[in-house]
């Protein structure tokens, strides 16, 4: 009887948590750059590791089982160029693709940067061709580790007459980390200052079976392709403003208002004007608790976050109910940052960085030259 009990208890919950609605509330993301007044953005082409050397002959084996192997590094000399070319192309494809930034392609970029080589103004290069920032991204740390190993086994077989053997047989494996540091500097054109800077960071790694027919373990290169994408959202998070969602189910009618169960009916249809528009005439009726958090909800999914906001405002008034202030708390924090990411989309709300360097002593610096 007891279990039975259980069973439908769980039952019961299952069928309250699947007939919730889940509300979404849509907001603006700010970026972690403001790049709001720098919109048009020379891209500079990815700048490689320069600590990059020559792989040994053969990869080292871990045990005297493969010590002799003679199998080539899966990297070579050029590894750290063509994985440069990657991290530029995706680079400058997924900043295109958010429409967001007027671009200067990275050869034409590099072509501004390269003059500064022989005296000309960098920023002043940039500003005459109506650019307002630089983005210097650069790999600034790389490393590969390679090594092959054996693990035994017991091959097992039976001879002619029956009788069991046993002999130690070995399988050859080979693993590759390989780990990466890529660092993104905006450079303002106006002031010579540095807008902001981050480096991300990763390690990863490659196990599998070694075939011992090969000559060259598999290309690394995979390895920082994998890394360098993994990279792609928090880049467009440092740059460009980023649609969010902030989905809270509403309120169970709990205490129970039969004249509020049209507006839980309506929400489940899709139907939100009407739902609000119960809800919102149940809590000024009677000041039911969920009503008047479930309008305020309703109302922030609608863009009016200042009415959800004000109306939060008027229940904590008369109660403290912990999911109300929670609801608030975040609702204020949600119009804030969507405020600030509006802002950086018209370019109201930003500004320019103080501390300039003279000259191209800071494209040098952040350059590595």
């Amino acid at each position: 009887m007891r279990k039975l009990l259980i069973i439908v208890a769980a039952i019961t919950f299952m069928a309250l948590v699947s007939c919730s609605t889940t509300i979404t509330v849509p907001y603006m993301q700010p970026s972690i750059i403001d790049m709001g007044g720098h919109r048009n953005l020379a891209v500079a082409s990815v700048i490689p590791y320069k600590g990059y050397s020559a792989p040994s002959r053969y990869v080292i084996g871990a045990d005297i089982h493969t010590m002799g192997f003679h199998v080539y590094s899966g990297y070579t000399v050029s590894t750290a160029d063509s994985v440069a070319d990657y991290a530029s192309r995706t680079l400058y494809s997924e900043l295109s693709a958010t429409g967001f930034f007027n671009l200067l392609p990275p050869e034409s970029t590099d072509m501004v940067l390269e003059r500064g080589r022989f005296g000309a103004d960098i920023s002043r290069e940039f500003r005459r061709l109506g650019y307002d920032a630089v983005l210097i991204p650069r790999i600034t740390g790389m490393s590969v580790n390679e090594t092959i190993y054996s693990e035994p086994y017991e091959d097992w077989w039976v001879d002619s007459e029956g009788e069991k053997h046993c002999r130690i047989e070995f399988n050859y494996y080979y693993k590759q980390i390989a780990s990466i540091d890529y660092t993104l500097t905006v450079i303002d054109t106006e002031t010579g200052s540095i807008l902001g800077q981050r480096t991300y960071s990763d390690t990863a790694k490659r196990e599998d079976v070694l075939d011992r027919s090969w000559v060259r373990l598999d290309d690394v290169s995979y390895l920082f392709r994998r890394m360098i994408n993994s990279f792609s959202d928090d880049i467009l998070r440092l740059l460009v403003p980023t649609e969010r969602e902030y989905n809270v189910s509403l309120m169970s009618n709990k205490p129970k208002n039969e004249s509020a169960e049209a507006a839980y009916d309506a929400a489940s249809d899709g139907n939100l004007l009407l739902s609000q528009s119960i809800f919102l005439s149940e809590w000024e009726g009677s000041h039911h608790l969920p009503s008047g958090y479930n309008a305020a909800l309703i109302m922030a999914a609608s863009g009016d976050y200042d009415g959800a906001i004000d109306l939060l405002s008027d229940i904590m008034a008369v109660s403290g109910n912990a999911d109300v202030r929670t609801l608030y708390r975040d609702l204020v924090s949600i119009r804030s940052r969507n405020e600030q990411a509006m802002g950086q989309v018209t370019g109201e709300s930003s500004v320019h960085s103080s501390g300039a360097v003279d000259g191209n002593g800071i494209y040098a610096l952040v350059m590595g030259v």
